[in-house]
């Protein structure tokens, strides 16, 4: 396909009323990409008057649409399955894009990066007005609590089965996350969890 300022060049030469040959000759192109051409203004009901104003893009794009045809860089994520899998205790929107990602390796397609992934998921719930938009700033804000359901793990001096409590806290902007064990969810492991988070 030749360059998009031919088009324009071809279109303004019409319009002032040359033949296809003397355009061919003057421009250096075909005479069947001028006639090519002629055919296409013929078939868009436009003169040179009407769109000798437009840029070169949305010249070239009047006669060839399907150039201009959307192609993603990277392959459709399906966020009606994201939203209904964060409703899974455990499931957090990391996980889902390192699914999405070992997905997109196995198809050898291209993936989005994961603040693509979040600000896309974001995008889809305020569509769907699924929840409210809260705007978050960076390093100001952390969420904490307990989460998901108890775990358990053996004593290795005793064998001992102890159960684990989960404190997870999450920065909302960049989604980072902290994960701690604890043996009980009393106020003394509440306040060291809480230490151990911003400490370590």
């Amino acid at each position: 396909m030749f360059k998009k300022t031919k088009v324009r060049s071809i279109m303004e030469l019409l319009g002032k009323n040359l033949s296809a040959r003397e355009v061919s000759k003057v421009l250096g192109v075909s005479r069947n990409t001028v006639a090519e051409v002629q055919a296409l203004i013929l078939q868009s009901d436009k003169s040179w008057d009407d769109i000798s104003e437009w840029d070169d893009d949305r010249l070239y794009e009047l006669f060839y649409p399907d150039k201009f045809k959307y192609k993603p860089r990277y392959a459709p994520v399906d966020y009606s399955y994201v939203h209904r899998e964060l409703k899974k205790t455990g499931v957090t929107e990391k996980i889902l894009w390192e699914e999405y990602c070992a997905r997109c390796e196995k198809d050898g397609v291209n993936a989005c990066s994961y603040i693509t992934f979040a600000k896309n998921y974001k995008k889809f719930t305020a569509d769907k007005n699924y929840t409210s938009h809260i705007e978050h700033k960076p390093g100001l804000e952390v969420e904490v609590d307990w989460s998901g359901p108890s775990m358990n793990y053996m004593e290795p001096d005793t064998g001992e089965r102890v159960t684990a409590y989960l404190f997870v806290a999450t920065m909302p902007y960049s989604q980072m996350i902290y994960v701690e064990a604890a043996i009980s969810m009393n106020e003394k492991a509440w306040l060291s969890c809480h230490v151990t988070c911003k400490t370590g």
